[in-house]
């Protein structure tokens, strides 16, 4: 965020930070896609020095003469950053967590709308809490049967892992077994198969299921839940040969664990 004191250099910078994500994810810094912008941000980033040289503000006794060439500096150097940052303003909004997490809560998802828009999302490249809280959209909206959130926002996972950092399979893997109200709830025939999916390449699945243990621990159940725990826990015990190594044994605790409260009675 910028403030509406901050020097020109770092809005520039900053708002140059926001959309360049738009290109292809893991570009070096010397590769053309790369150098060309920043090319054009060197250019804008000239008009400070233009605009205090030539400009009439800061009380100046004297006013220099403002030239054609002046003006068609200013005007061809502010151009050149401005359409390519619109250019890419596109893909930054389809790609924005915020409006993307409200409509993993009750939007329509056709084929290819949710890989798209977790590419320009550039998952990677978020702070760790973004990508868990999208994680954690995605994974309870799959839960809710909706097939192809299913297919491009967990079961991609394996076929590309480095674009699916840990953070955000962690926060799928809640989602998978939490609401939106914080309840224990899960499908059997979705939670854990999916959970089973996004764990194996994530570098610490035994540290994920134990901080999954503690809320679901902490945490009441659903109504539904209340009624389909059975084939749950069933279909958690059937999933365990897939679960990492280092992650089997937490995973069998969840499932000790909501076997003992169903015989007490959940909360």
């Amino acid at each position: 965020m910028t403030g509406d004191k901050d020097e020109y250099d770092k809005v520039l910078s900053h708002a140059h930070t926001v959309v360049e994500h738009a290109a292809d994810h893991g570009l070096p810094s010397n590769d053309p896609l790369r150098q060309i912008p920043n090319a054009a941000k060197k250019m804008a980033s000239q008009l400070r020095e233009l605009r205090n040289r030539f400009g009439t503000g800061h009380g100046r006794p004297v006013v220099h003469e403002i030239t054609a060439e002046v003006v068609e500096a200013c005007v061809h150097g502010a151009l050149v950053w401005v359409r390519w940052a619109l250019a890419r303003l596109q893909t930054v909004l389809l790609g924005a967590v915020e409006p993307l997490v409200h409509d993993l809560r009750g939007g329509l998802f056709s084929g290819g709308v949710l890989a798209a828009r977790l590419d320009a999302a550039n998952i990677p490249g978020l702070e760790e809490p973004e990508q868990r809280r999208l994680g954690v959209a995605v994974g309870q909206r799959s839960a809710r049967e909706t097939f192809n959130v299913r297919i491009e926002g967990i079961h991609a996972c394996a076929d590309n892992p480095e674009r699916w950092p840990d953070a955000y399979r962690q926060g799928v893997v809640e989602g998978l077994f939490l609401n939106e109200d914080g309840q224990v709830e899960a499908r059997p025939l979705i939670s854990p198969d999916c959970a089973a999916d996004v764990l194996q390449h994530h570098s610490a699945p035994e540290r994920v299921l134990a901080d999954l243990r503690d809320v679901l621990s902490a945490a009441s159940w659903s109504v539904l839940f209340q009624q389909e725990h059975p084939a749950v826990i069933t279909a958690m015990r059937e999933q365990l040969p897939r679960l990492p190594g280092l992650g089997q044994q937490p995973w069998t605790d969840i499932i000790n664990d909501l076997e003992a409260r169903a015989l007490f009675g959940p909360r």
